[in-house]
């Protein structure tokens, strides 16, 4: 079992990274924490500090997409665990980066002492997922259960297909005879779920999703 003391807090909100780090403080004797604010600076000190035990990394930071700063870590930092530290719940968030090399997911929306857990749990080389998400979700659910039409609302992939097919939010509130409001909402929805942050990366997914489902 490998002690985790050096750790890096990556949140863009202050106010969280204060009290993850007291947490940190109460439950780890003398860890070295550095705070960081974008996945630049995350980059950045992964690369001034040698052997990071940990990262606690918000599921949206500015900067860049986080799936890929997870990927970029696990592939050049291989010691480096990886928590999760989201606002959602839903299962399909924490599947993602689950499956994209995260050794760890927890909401924000339980006690901060569970991240001292979380963190136990980890230095055991074990998995950690919030109670909240069915563990098994990850375990036993196939390629085809995690498919866009699954991760989805019939609406949101509904809205996700009619932007694939280049039709812009306006075209879209007056073919489903909603608010041009309500159709931004369920854009955003959708990058959030898929944690896409621009109108080709939905394109795509949408294309990958449907070559997938078809073949």
């Amino acid at each position: 079992m490998k002690k985790i003391n050096k750790i890096i807090l990556a949140d863009d909100h202050d106010v969280v990274k204060h009290g993850v780090e007291a947490i940190l403080r109460q439950n780890i004797l003398n860890p070295e924490i550095i705070k960081v604010s974008s996945t630049n600076e995350l980059r950045n000190q992964l690369l001034a500090h040698k052997n990071v035990d940990l990262v606690i990394l918000d599921i949206k930071m500015p900067g860049g997409n986080t799936v890929d700063i997870v990927k970029d870590i696990k592939a050049n930092y291989v010691e480096t665990k990886i928590l999760m530290y989201s606002a959602h719940e839903e299962p399909q968030y924490a599947v993602n980066f689950i499956r994209n090399g995260a050794d760890g997911y927890l909401s924000k929306s339980q006690p901060l002492q569970k991240i001292a857990l979380a963190i136990k749990v980890l230095e055991n080389d074990k998995r950690f997922i919030d109670e909240n998400i069915d563990d098994g979700f990850f375990d036993n659910k196939s390629d085809k259960d995690l498919s866009l039409s699954n991760i989805l609302s019939h609406r949101e992939f509904q809205i996700l297909s009619l932007l694939a097919e280049g039709k812009t939010n306006i075209d879209i509130s007056d073919e489903l005879n909603l608010q041009k409001s309500t159709v931004s909402t369920y854009k955003k929805r959708i990058m959030q779920k898929l944690n896409i942050n621009n109108n080709i990366g939905l394109v795509d997914a949408y294309r990958t999703d449907y070559k997938i489902s078809a073949s």
